[in-house]
C-alpha cells in the first residue's frame, strides 16, 4: 500500500519541475546527456548523485541501481513503468532512464 502524507497542503499554483514525460530506457551511458556531480546518498541497491542535463543545464538526481541479474533489470524496468504511470505533486517524477549494459541502470529524477 502507498501512503501519501496529506498534512502539508499542496499549492495548486505551484508549477511542477517539468512536464510529465513518457520515459523509455535508453541503451547508452547517461554521461552522454548528463554531467554527474557529487554523491548525494548510497544504499543497498545503489548510489544517488547530483546531475545536470547538458542541453538545458537542468538540475536533477541520478539514481544508479545495481542490476546483476536479469530479474534485477526487469525490476528496474517495471519501476520505470510505474513511475511513468504515477503523477502526483508528492511523488518524485522520472525524467530519463538508461541501461549501459554494465550491471547497472540509471534513473534520472527531479531534484
Amino acid at each position: 500500500m502507498i501512503y501519501v502524507d496529506e498534512t502539508d497542503p499542496i499549492d495548486e499554483n505551484e508549477e511542477p519541475p517539468f512536464q510529465p514525460r513518457n520515459v523509455h530506457v535508453k541503451k547508452t551511458n547517461p554521461t552522454v546527456e548528463y554531467t554527474l556531480g557529487e554523491e548525494l546518498g548510497r544504499g543497498k541497491f545503489g548510489v544517488v548523485r547530483l546531475c545536470f542535463e547538458k542541453k538545458s543545464k537542468k538540475k536533477l538526481a541520478a539514481k544508479f541501481i545495481k542490476t546483476i541479474s536479469s530479474q534485477d533489470r526487469k525490476d528496474v524496468e517495471r519501476e520505470v513503468e510505474i513511475m511513468c504511470a504515477l503523477q502526483h505533486p508528492r511523488l518524485l517524477q522520472l525524467y530519463d532512464a538508461f541501461d549501459d549494459g554494465k550491471n547497472q541502470m540509471c534513473l534520472i529524477m527531479e531534484w
